[in-house]
């Protein structure tokens, strides 16, 4: 996956994401290690970010109303490109004596671009057709479930080649079920 910050614009009454070639970083001491500890360290609770609080941490002169987090769920695919935004991300994070074991956590997410078919696609026509899209007026919400390992695995995702789909105990599943309705 790869994690790019687009820029908002609108432009002839429609709504523009624009590649700014500026990544971002969740996992590791990245933005969401940050945001634990600006949340005074959560632990065996629910706690939530929004696409807000992650862009403003990552730049101040950032928000949601300016800028967009997205993840391109298979950059190096010849075929197809396919991008979502993170919205908000809720977390429940285990551990003990300020110190974090593992955090299960579920993205909401938001279709910005899906298409298949193509042949050959290189990483420069890639660059090329996601530079400026135009969203479409009904995008498509969803959900994914993921875990981040703990201080010990410097809060990094599953590793490669490993289940690394989050196992969803009694009291994040709780947690969870309130961003459901919507």
């Amino acid at each position: 996956m790869a994690f790019i910050i687009f820029k908002k614009s609108e432009i002839s009454d429609k709504q523009v994401y624009s590649h700014q070639n500026e990544g971002y970083k969740l996992a590791g001491w990245g933005l969401i290690h940050s945001l634990w500890l600006k949340n005074s360290k959560p632990i065996n609770t629910g706690w939530s970010i929004t696409a807000n609080d992650i862009l403003m941490q990552h730049n101040n002169n950032y928000s949601a109303i300016s800028h967009a987090l997205v993840i391109d769920f298979h950059p190096s695919s010849t075929n197809r490109i396919g991008l979502i935004e993170v919205e908000n991300i809720h977390l429940f994070t285990f551990g003990g004596q300020e110190r974090a074991f593992w955090t299960p956590m579920m993205l909401e997410l938001r279709d910005v671009f899906y298409k298949e078919d193509y042949e050959n696609l290189t990483f420069e026509k890639r660059q090329k057709i996601i530079s400026n899209i135009e969203l479409q007026p009904k995008r498509e919400r969803m959900f994914e479930f993921l875990y981040l390992n703990g201080d010990s695995e410097s809060w990094n995702w599953g590793k490669n080649g490993m289940t690394n789909a989050a196992i969803i105990h009694d009291e994040p599943r709780k947690y969870f079920s309130k961003f459901f309705s919507a």
